[in-house]
């Protein structure tokens, strides 16, 4: 391969570099960042922005290493008499070789990631109702066993309901968990807590995994972020929060029928 042939080879590998993901995945995040920033403040509980902040540092840094993958090409090809037109830098890619990256669509994002975690499919339609009607919806979904309709009213609440969901979950999950325990939950009572209620929570929320209901009886009972909770996310919480305070409930009216009089 002659030197020509070398530096047309590397400029080409050079404005395939994925920079134009970075700045999809970047948008992605920002938009994850301003739902989680408008469901905090209805919120005490630690909803995941110090983790989005991570990512976003992470996605930085990667930018810096592409723009230094493409700075040392460059040197290269100027080294060996090799050099030209300097290809795109990272991050800001030409408009004429590359489209723009679609606008991240969060409504898009949620009902994908809901129907993954009910194993259902169906498209989302925006619900009009307020987050309190939905919550009171999903609860008697959730007590009749109704996992279709369960999905349907988590799907088309859409982020912007659905982020408001565990603020209204987490002080019934709080009093519930109070009242079969006979005391204030603590992190030890997290595993017991979660293997009473996983069977009836994971019967409409079938995706449901023991890291997302750990992460959901931590935060409602204010105990801290538990270890591992990267598998939580804004939908997972809005799934669990409401099948989680009808398990609960479930589990105090068994315990009282088996209760002396």
């Amino acid at each position: 391969m002659d030197v020509a042939a070398l530096a047309s080879r590397l400029r080409s590998l050079t404005a395939d570099l994925p920079a134009p993901g970075l700045e999809t995945a970047d948008a992605h995040l920002e938009a994850a960042a301003a739902e989680l920033r408008a469901a905090s403040r209805e919120s005490s509980t630690d909803i995941g922005l110090h983790r989005l902040g991570q990512a976003r540092g992470s996605l930085d840094a990667a930018r810096a290493r592409l723009a230094e993958a493409a700075g040392a090409v460059d040197d290269y090809l100027g080294a060996i008499g090799a050099s030209g037109a300097a290809p795109p830098a990272p991050g800001r890619p030409s408009s004429r070789s590359r489209p723009a990256a679609a606008p991240p669509d969060p409504r898009r994002w949620w009902t994908d990631r809901v129907n993954e975690l009910c194993r259902r499919t169906g498209a989302g339609r925006p619900a009009p109702d307020p987050p309190t009607r939905v919550f009171d919806q999903m609860l008697r979904a959730a007590a009749d066993g109704n996992a279709a309709a369960y999905h349907r009213l988590v799907r088309d609440a859409g982020p912007d309901t659905g982020c408001r969901l565990p603020s209204l979950a987490w002080p019934l999950v709080r009093t519930l968990a109070a009242e079969h325990l006979g005391r204030t939950p603590t992190a030890r009572d997290l595993p017991d807590l979660r293997r009473r209620t996983a069977d009836r929570v994971r019967a409409l929320v079938p995706g449901a995994e023991p890291g997302h209901l750990d992460a959901a009886l931590a935060s409602a009972c204010t105990l801290g972020v538990p270890e591992r909770d990267d598998r939580t996310d804004p939908a997972a919480t809005a799934a669990v929060g409401p099948a989680l305070v009808a398990a609960l409930h479930r589990l105090g009216k068994t315990e009282r029928k088996g209760r002396p009089a």
